[in-house]
């Protein structure tokens, strides 16, 4: 019953993700504040599509932004930039500690090719290239884990693009309005009998997540649910999508219970699934039921796309980090990562 116990609760979690998480919302509305007093000469809506790079919680942004604005983007994660960007492409790179090294040298990669770009970051290296090659910086508050960081990175370019004409009915207010009702729905004070995403984190209690959402739609929160399980659970998670997954990834259930029988799927669904994905979501379930697989389903709260896709996000994170309780793991430190970053420093 530890989800219930919120004093045991914050003991486990000392460096205080799940106060992170209740305060999401301000969060989003401090950052819209940072965009609206942004004065960055970008004029997004003369470029024919935005190049965001980034690694990890930063990158995360670009993503989202692909699924909700009306504006061609792609995120890029790695060292170099596709071949098949050019000046007529706007870059934008992210990185909350402004030190990634790969997120460091895909911006040069542009830059040296002739691209303009702005950055995203809390400081460090990037704002000292941006300053020395005059690109604009968004600068944002820093003191949080970056995955915990997803309304500092991500506000403000919503507001940027809003203010553009880039993001179609967009309603911040309103959006912010909706996170605050989820995390009184959601929230570290609420019980588990009233916490949907409590009881979702105890249903997969020992379990390893296979997060299922759909292209094009959920195809980033899927994404974002394993990683957040990764890193804050500290336990493995998978993910895919409709249609793909039942071209491969759906026979390979016939050996789920010898090779992987700790596994649960996850399926992801909203209002705006395609009649043929919600058919393939049927079908799936159906043949999960007939075989024995054991699964579950996550409805998106209801309302527009940017209130359905980033209140599962919301859920999906609260749902990582109270996976993470039971497991008897301290959300916030990635040891691991630490580990291999040191390694390769050497």
């Amino acid at each position: 019953m530890i989800l219930n116990d919120t004093l045991k609760m914050k003991e486990m979690d000392p460096q205080g993700m799940l106060e992170d998480l209740d305060g999401f919302p301000e969060q989003c509305q401090e950052a819209v504040s940072i965009g609206r007093e942004l004065d960055v000469p970008l004029d997004i809506s003369q470029y024919d599509r935005l190049i965001v790079t980034g690694m990890g919680g930063s990158a995360i942004a670009g993503n989202l932004l692909e699924r909700l604005v009306d504006l061609p983007v792609i995120t890029n994660r790695g060292y170099k930039l596709p071949n098949y960007v050019t000046g007529d492409d706007l870059l934008l790179g992210i990185s909350y500690s402004g030190n990634t090294e790969e997120t460091l040298a895909a911006l040069e990669d542009g830059i040296s090719r002739g691209m303009k770009a702005a950055c995203l970051t809390t400081g460090g290296k990037m704002e000292r290239l941006c300053n020395r090659e005059a690109v604009p910086l968004i600068k944002i508050p820093t003191g949080h884990q970056p995955r915990a960081s997803t309304g500092y990175i991500l506000f403000p370019l919503l507001e940027l693009l809003r203010e553009e004409g880039l993001a179609g009915t967009l309603d911040l207010d309103g959006l912010i309005d909706d996170l605050t009702e989820m995390r009184e729905a959601w929230g570290s004070e609420v019980g588990l009998e009233d916490n949907a995403s409590k009881r979702l984190a105890e249903e997969f209690d020992g379990k390893v997540p296979i997060i299922y959402g759909t292209k094009y739609n959920t195809e980033a929160v899927a994404y974002r649910w394993k990683t957040q399980v990764n890193e804050n659970a500290k336990q493995p998670a998978f993910w895919n999508v409709f249609p793909e997954l039942n071209h491969n990834e759906t026979v390979g259930y016939e050996m789920t219970d010898t090779l992987m029988e700790n596994g649960k799927a996850l399926i992801l669904t909203n209002g705006f699934d395609s009649s043929r994905n919600e058919k393939r979501m049927r079908i799936i379930q159906e043949i999960f039921e007939g075989e024995g697989i054991p699964f579950a389903k996550n409805v998106a709260p209801q309302g527009d796309k940017f209130t359905e896709i980033l209140g599962q996000v919301y859920f999906g994170d609260y749902f990582s980090v109270y996976l993470a309780l039971l497991n008897g793991s301290d959300p916030s430190p990635v040891r691991l990562i630490e580990d291999f970053k040191k390694k390769l420093k050497e």
